[in-house]
């Protein structure tokens, strides 16, 4: 029997400079947000055509823009699970494609009811397709870059939303709402190819497999040449979990406090960031303002998302995750009782919702970098993907929870005060997850400890 060379591929990964092929995974998960960012929003596009072509009142849509949500919901809790147990490229690649294909579909609805059928099984590929991308991101970034490469990955996303915008306003004039469905249905379904040729699986994933070493050899050399051949010895966590199993491990001790807290966290996140981009033109219009004037102060908040996402992972790769986390969202708080209590004029206003969405939406990406970072191999999409999923009822929860209050005739000042209790919620979750010492709870690069699985054959 020849001798074997071992190869840690977390070490491996993690001594790797930032080259050409992360720059490929980063650019190319980057994308598929940028697609689901242009195809969540597109219903907001595409409404005001929409009502005027079936003339229906604007009440009408609700279910629709609802069962886009759910699909999201139910989508990121089943993605993981599958991909912890087949992979991350083939569920990526089937998610992509198929949330393409339905929106695609949705370009020939006749009635309301077909159309939110097929918007929520375009939330099922979408919500699938989320999370994973980001687990794939992190599983190849070197650790010094982990947080930073999944923050910016969903910098996508805000991206595409922003972009739709100029897309949908030419797209609606030249040729009406249909295009724009049509647009986000062949364009994810032509890159869900591009993906199929050079996306590659997870290096961590297949070496928990323990039965495509062939595979695993081939991936290890593209990130570096000649890194290992048929003597190599890989070294994994493991390979233990996925599927079901995984699920049950993430709510399992010594994991159960630490996925409540993140469940919690990105919950009471996403309520606030949906509250806002729901209600927050109807807000600022009804304090007085014109609707050019909220238009501009929700295009700063997105915008300062974007700065958000990248500054947060930055900071998140060079100090404690929870210390960055808490940071933001205390921040992000107090930004919301000075909204309550001040009355800015429209450029006070635009700065203070600059740096609201530069904290919240931020904040946002950083469960998901916490996530990414914390679980181990063989559960890592499943923890993630479900918190994602947790996080999206949130979602749903925030957008009704405003039309709530506002149905009370809460003011402006009311209606942001009334943010700093998820906020205060979000603040404790992420100390809590914090709280939980190494000592007691396996992280990522703890968890990815050397033990071999992967043996060359004789």
């Amino acid at each position: 029997m020849a001798p074997s060379k071992p190869l840690d591929i977390p070490a491996f990964l993690d001594s790797r400079p930032f080259g050409g092929f992360h720059w490929r995974i980063l650019l190319l998960c980057l994308f598929i947000l940028i697609l689901d960012g242009f195809d969540i929003v597109a219903m907001g596009f595409i409404a005001p055509a929409l009502i005027a072509d079936w003339k229906i009142p604007r009440e009408a849509l609700g279910p629709v823009l609802s069962m886009g949500l759910f699909g999201l919901a139910i989508g990121a809790l089943a993605g993981g699970p599958l991909a912890d147990r087949f992979g991350r490229r083939n569920i990526i690649i089937g998610s992509v494609f198929f949330f393409g294909l339905m929106s695609l579909l949705s370009t020939w609805s006749t009635s309301l009811e077909m159309l939110a059928f097929l918007r929520f099984l375009t939330g099922l590929g979408l919500g699938a397709s989320q999370p994973n991308a980001a687990t794939l991101a992190s599983e190849y970034a070197p650790k010094k870059y982990r947080a930073l490469m999944v923050t910016v990955v969903y910098c996508g996303f805000t991206l595409g939303a922003a972009g739709g915008g100029f897309l949908a306003n030419t797209l609606i004039t030249g040729w009406g709402w249909h295009a724009i469905l049509f647009v986000g249905g062949v364009v994810p379904m032509l890159f869900a190819g591009v993906l199929w040729a050079v996306l590659p699986e997870s290096a961590k994933f297949l070496a928990v497999q323990g039965d495509r070493r062939e595979e695993l050899i081939k991936t290890v050399n593209r990130v570096q040449p000649h890194a290992a051949d048929g003597s190599t010895r890989f070294v994994m966590p493991d390979a233990s979990g996925g599927g079901k199993a995984a699920i049950k491990m993430i709510v399992s001790k010594p994991h159960t406090v630490t996925t409540v807290a993140l469940w919690t966290g990105l919950f009471m996140n996403l309520l606030t960031v949906y509250f806002l981009n729901s209600w927050l033109p109807i807000m600022v219009k009804d304090d007085g303002f014109t609707l050019a004037d909220a238009a501009m102060v929700g295009a700063m908040m997105q915008l300062g998302g974007t700065f958000g996402n990248i500054v947060i992972g930055w900071l998140m790769d060079r100090w404690a995750q929870h210390y960055v986390q808490i940071g933001a969202l205390t921040f992000a708080g107090a930004l919301t009782v000075a909204l309550g209590n001040l009355d800015p004029d429209i450029n006070g206003l635009m700065a203070l919702c600059f740096f609201l969405g530069f904290c919240i939406n931020s904040s946002n990406t950083g469960w998901t970098a916490m996530a990414a970072g914390y679980y181990p191999t063989s559960m890592r999409a499943t923890g993630t993907s479900w918190m994602t999923g947790i996080g999206r009822f949130g979602a749903i929860s925030g957008a009704s929870i405003g039309a709530v209050l506002l149905g009370l005739q809460w003011d402006f000042g009311q209606l942001f005060l009334a943010l700093t209790v998820p906020i205060g919620i979000a603040v404790v979750a992420a100390f809590v997850k914090g709280s939980q010492r190494r000592s007691r709870v396996q992280t990522l690069d703890e968890a990815d400890a050397a033990v071999p699985v992967l043996r060359p054959r004789a």
